[in-house]
């Protein structure tokens, strides 16, 4: 993804930033305060000052970008059609490589990610953050589920009678979308992703006639 701290406007942003790129060079596990305040153009005493330790840094690092995330659907900068943004989405956190979009995340981002969701498994700052952030997408995820099932306009003559809510659908999409987060992190043989990315494009096509866009 784009560096989103390229311009900050003020010392927390700067630091997030210094964070950011120290992150996604280093990784969790080899980062420190000390790399952090390398990559920050001012006193990295101001780091000390702000932040007690790089566990409080990195939580607040990822509350600032799942808070950009959400301003920029409110502000509706991700302009593609419903079905398009569900295939955006199945291919970024399946094959992040593949993607040409500067929303998307690169490998080393996505790498980091699976890195500090591990944490929650002992930390309750990031079990909270991560439990927010599935929220978000989850609630993104359903919104466009909703939008694309409108969009097909299946025939009332071919409704199953067992329709499904858009919930459903984006729970699974979310759910398969950690898993491919995880599996592209951890694996040096990425021949799975594209069987990963038709499937999961399959899945879709095969749910959106049974999705009730009123659930």
């Amino acid at each position: 993804m784009n560096d989103p701290f390229a311009e900050p406007t003020d010392t927390r942003q700067a630091i997030l930033g210094a964070a950011f790129r120290a992150l996604c060079e280093h990784g969790y596990a080899d980062l420190t305060i000390s790399r952090i305040g390398e990559e920050f153009d001012k006193s990295p005493s101001l780091v000390y000052h702000h932040y007690e330790g790089k566990d409080e840094l990195l939580v607040d690092l990822l509350g600032y970008l799942l808070d950009g995330f959400e301003a920029s659907l409110s502000a509706g900068e991700f302009d593609m059609a419903p079905r398009e943004r569900l295939d955006a989405y199945i291919a970024a956190t399946t094959a992040p490589e593949s993607v040409d979009d500067e929303y998307a995340p690169d490998a080393e981002f996505l790498s980091v990610i699976v890195e500090l969701r591990a944490q929650a498994a002992s930390d309750d700052a990031y079990r909270d953050h991560f439990e927010r952030s599935d929220r978000v997408f989850e609630a993104f995820l359903e919104r466009t589920v909703r939008e694309a099932a409108a969009d097909a306009g299946a025939d009332a003559d071919e409704l199953p009678t067992d329709r499904l809510a858009p919930a459903e659908v984006a729970s699974t999409l979310q759910t398969l979308a950690t898993g491919g987060m995880l599996r592209w992190a951890t694996t040096g043989d990425r021949g799975w992703a594209d069987d990963t990315r038709r499937g999961a494009r399959r899945y879709v096509e095969a749910m959106l006639p049974r999705v009730d866009p009123d659930a």
